[in-house]
């Protein structure tokens, strides 16, 4: 029974550490936070609510200096896009046709899924989000 406690506090604090775990702290008192993401707004979003649970475990707010949202992938841009696009639709349409279809439409879906999620992994994170901020 204390083993389960155990692993069950050591799981929480390994969870409380995750709400900034891309913010590098800095000695000037400006931060920073990286974040390689696939999708530039969810990943400034990211970021913001990084900074400010940063800032707030210090009982400040995050005061944004400057941020940086740049494609670093291994393709084009619009070729990454257009593949991310794809691979969202094969995912959903094949997920449903999977769920929902006969048979042979749950087999085609399931190929179709899979294939989504596999060009989802092989563009990887094509963007790189750096913001800069001070806790105030």
């Amino acid at each position: 029974m204390k083993q389960i406690i155990h692993i069950g506090l050591c799981g929480l604090f390994l969870s409380a550490c995750a709400h900034h775990r891309d913010v590098r702290p800095g000695d000037d008192g400006i931060h920073r936070v990286v974040i390689q993401t696939d999708d530039k707004e969810e990943g400034s979003r990211d970021a913001i609510a990084q900074a400010n649970d940063f800032c707030e475990e210090r009982h400040k707010y995050a005061a944004v200096i400057q941020e940086n949202q740049k494609y670093t992938g291994t393709m084009d841009e619009q070729s990454y896009n257009k593949v991310k696009t794809a691979s969202t639709v094969a995912k959903t349409v094949g997920g449903a046709a999977y769920v929902f279809g006969g048979k042979n439409e749950s087999n085609v879906g399931g190929i179709m899924g899979l294939g989504g999620v596999a060009a989802d992994a092989a563009t990887g994170k094509g963007y790189t989000i750096e913001m800069k901020f001070r806790c105030k």
